[in-house]
């Protein structure tokens, strides 16, 4: 990193504070629920001309379903030590959540509809470049910031960018918010969905129950013997979410469907699960029973590339004043789609803070402005002086 200190570094990301809040609340203040498509487009549009004038060569693809995706790149550095910084900026907030719960600072805490989850980690992309430029550090390599729209609902329409520009760098910087305790996210769980179909026969539930074949009885052994695939030694979880059926009080049930939420750390434990679900046998004969789904995001591992990449995080973390602790969590993130191809990845890069999801939800400003010094780190390269 040439003469830069880890000192200099970390006064010139805590210099930048107020920049820092002032590109969060834009951010933040343009609302984008990942199923508002025009919203959507608005901070995407709105995200380009920020990056544009940063310096940045911005692409946006354009998206039918969903928010456009961007995608920027910056040259630098020797061009076999890339790094993609994986980001995405859908929301589960709907429009018109800002009157409830404004972007507002108290103290060390900033709240705000997705404000960790993950406006915070674009935020942080974007002033680890400039701490950069300002302190006059090379990138180690060209850096591509792909910031997608359909994270928080599975992303269906996102994932062939995230796999297509994957494999084109040496490593994957994921800017999800870290553990609630500041863990940076060295392993998640593979997360899928798995939808149950049952078709029996109606009957008057009165007059002649027994000629009906009641899917909502059967869809009760189902249940029990889908969570009964957990095994808590390998950590994997199988929980009903949703259910629902039968179409009115005096009917058997003539048909039934549920969710079922599946987390495995291995995704061999997937495909325990899906072989025993696919391979039930009704206790009523008359009831079909149809299986679908599976996994959704495969498990984030602890590879060898990504245990070295977690290394070198960990020493740039002490040069910079901070022990890094990791942690490995049960929700899904688009790292998760990298670390499958093989490309070293690290998660919970993008902030610190609490209550993902919550109306809570908010960052702590010193310790994210400490990961906005780690990413800068980390795009440099190489263990800062102390």
């Amino acid at each position: 990193m040439g003469p830069m200190t880890a000192p200099s570094l970390l006064q010139r990301v805590t210099g930048d504070a107020e920049a820092y809040l002032a590109t969060l609340e834009a951010l933040v203040t343009l609302e984008s629920p990942s199923r508002d498509k025009p919203l959507a487009d608005r901070l995407a549009g709105a995200l380009a001309e920020t990056l544009s004038a940063d310096g940045w060569d911005v692409q946006r693809h354009g998206q039918q379903q969903v928010g456009d995706v961007i995608e920027a790149r910056l040259p630098g550095g020797d061009r076999d030590d890339a790094t993609l910084l994986l980001a995405h900026y859908d929301t589960v907030w709907p429009e018109g959540t800002l009157a409830t719960m404004p972007f507002r600072r108290d103290g060390d805490a900033v709240y705000g509809p997705g404000v960790l989850d993950m406006k915070a980690g674009i935020a942080t992309a974007l002033h680890a470049v400039r701490a950069l430029r300002a302190a006059g550090a090379a990138l180690r390599g060209p850096v591509t910031l792909l910031v997608t729209s359909d994270e928080e609902t599975g992303s269906h329409h996102s994932r062939e960018h995230i796999e297509r520009l994957a494999p084109q760098h040496a490593r994957v910087l994921v800017l999800e918010p870290g553990r609630e305790d500041g863990a940076v996210k060295v392993g998640r769980k593979g997360v899928g969905q798995v939808h149950l179909r049952l078709q029996g026969v109606s009957a008057h539930a009165g007059n002649n129950p027994g000629d009906g074949a009641s899917a909502l009885r059967e869809l009760a052994h189902l249940l029990l013997f889908a969570e009964d695939l957990a095994d808590d030694d390998k950590g994997t979880t199988v929980n009903l979410t949703v259910a629902r059926g039968g179409t009115t009080g005096n009917v058997i049930a003539e048909t039934a469907e549920a969710e079922v939420d599946m987390r495995v750390l291995r995704s061999e434990e997937a495909e325990r699960v899906m072989r025993a679900l696919h391979a039930y046998e009704p206790r009523d004969g008359r009831v079909a029973v149809t299986v679908s789904g599976g996994l959704n995001r495969p498990p984030l591992e602890r590879t060898p590339g990504n245990e070295a990449l977690w290394r070198e995080a960990q020493a740039l973390g002490e040069a910079l004043g901070t022990k890094l602790h990791g942690a490995v969590v049960g929700g899904g993130s688009d790292g998760s789609f990298t670390s499958a191809l093989g490309v070293p990845t690290l998660d919970g890069l993008g902030s610190v803070g609490a209550g993902p999801h919550a109306r809570f939800e908010h960052i702590l400003l010193p310790d994210t402005l400490g990961r906005v010094g780690l990413v800068a780190a980390l795009l440099a390269g190489g263990t800062p002086a102390s």
